[in-house]
């Protein structure tokens, strides 16, 4: 377990030296807890990068299919999933276009986030009955519209509707933790 543990910290090194935007601890020991809590056996990604939280998730006994649409990153997770023998299925696959019928316990969106509202709508019939669609980056730095250029602003506006889109859709119960760069649980009512 302690050698696992070092690969997992050598490859969140390799993503915080390339530039690679991986979840940050804190969420992601909040959604570690949260598989464990709910007794999360099947999870769907949106948005693999190299892999690192996939392989994490796989690390407490789910199997996780992940979609990503970079190539250079899906080839570095392809190898990452091998390295770490993890129980991960990895899709080269634009999210907005990739079809599947197969349902889930959890869904974690952690893919194009101007695209979120669209990735929710396609994904959550994947959602099995009782289980949760969790998205991360929703404080986005913390970062104020104000302070940042256009395009960023534009993005930053795109969250926060995004995030009224949870608080008003009335099909989903949806809380909004404070941790990491910011977590949503969204469970159907």
């Amino acid at each position: 377990m302690m050698k696992v543990k070092m690969k997992i910290t050598k490859l969140k090194e390799y993503a915080l030296q390339h530039q690679v935007p991986i979840i940050q601890d804190e969420g992601l020991d909040f959604i570690i807890e949260l598989i464990k809590s709910k007794n999360i056996k099947t999870i769907l990604e949106i948005g693999s990068a190299i892999g690192y939280s996939a392989i994490s998730f796989s690390q407490v006994g789910c199997i996780v299919d992940t979609i990503e649409k970079d190539e250079n990153r899906y080839n570095e997770a392809v190898k990452n999933i091998k390295e770490f023998n993890a129980n991960v299925n990895i899709h080269l696959a634009d999210a907005l276009t990739f079809e599947t019928n197969k349902l889930y316990d959890l869904i974690f969106i952690d893919g194009p986030k101007g695209q979120y509202e669209r990735l929710f709508l396609r994904f959550s019939p994947n959602l099995k009955a009782g289980g949760v669609i969790v998205c991360d980056n929703l404080n986005f730095h913390h970062l104020k519209v104000e302070d940042v250029s256009k395009r960023t602003a534009s993005l930053l506006n795109k969250i926060k509707k995004f995030r009224q889109f949870l608080t008003d859709n009335k099909e989903y119960e949806t809380v909004i933790y404070d941790v990491g760069d910011g977590v949503s649980v969204s469970k159907l009512k």
